[in-house]
């Protein structure tokens, strides 16, 4: 008997450590479980946060994305109406420009309207004061010679008058 109860408590001591080894293993797999699940949890976590940083980020990317075209549409548009701008300006100063020459060659114009006119001022007046000297010498020519007409017709009246006197009456002498 004393065999068979050494084998008996030889199984019972092998049953115990199956059980003891069962019973690790359980409590082993039930911690491999509860770690599991721990580290199920804290994916999820990590994975919760780093969904949520992405959608951060993303919305900032949208908000630069949105300030940047902002921005570039409101230099465009200065750049569009600083364009317009300088055109505008650039038409005005070439308006002043062409004033400028129109203005010039009016004004040539008229220098040389007036040199033209002031020629022939200047050649009426000379052919006024030549035709004034004709007249004065053919005046003083008609003067003269009506001058010098006068005194033949007079000194021919007289002689005729002598002439006839001395026929008819003899009284002028010489």
């Amino acid at each position: 008997m004393g065999s068979t109860l050494q084998r008996l408590a030889d199984k019972a001591e092998k049953s115990l450590k199956r059980v003891n080894l069962i019973a690790a293993f359980k409590n082993l797999g039930s911690k491999a479980e509860q770690l599991l699940e721990k580290k199920k949890h804290d994916v999820e976590d990590i994975a919760n946060q780093k969904k949520q940083e992405a959608s951060e980020m993303l919305e900032e990317q949208a908000k630069k994305t949105g300030d940047a075209i902002w921005s570039t549409k409101s230099e465009m548009e200065a750049a569009a109406v600083g364009g317009a701008v300088d055109a505008k300006h650039t038409a005005i100063d070439a308006l002043d420009e062409e004033f400028g020459k129109a203005e010039k060659a009016v004004d040539s114009t008229i220098e040389q309207a007036s040199a033209a006119v002031d020629t022939k001022m200047k050649e009426a007046d000379k052919f006024i004061d030549e035709k004034r000297e004709q007249v004065q010498q053919v005046v003083k020519d008609t003067t003269q010679k009506a001058a010098e007409t006068k005194d033949e017709a007079s000194a021919s009246i007289l002689g005729k008058a002598k002439g006839v006197l001395n026929c008819k009456y003899g009284l002028i002498k010489g």
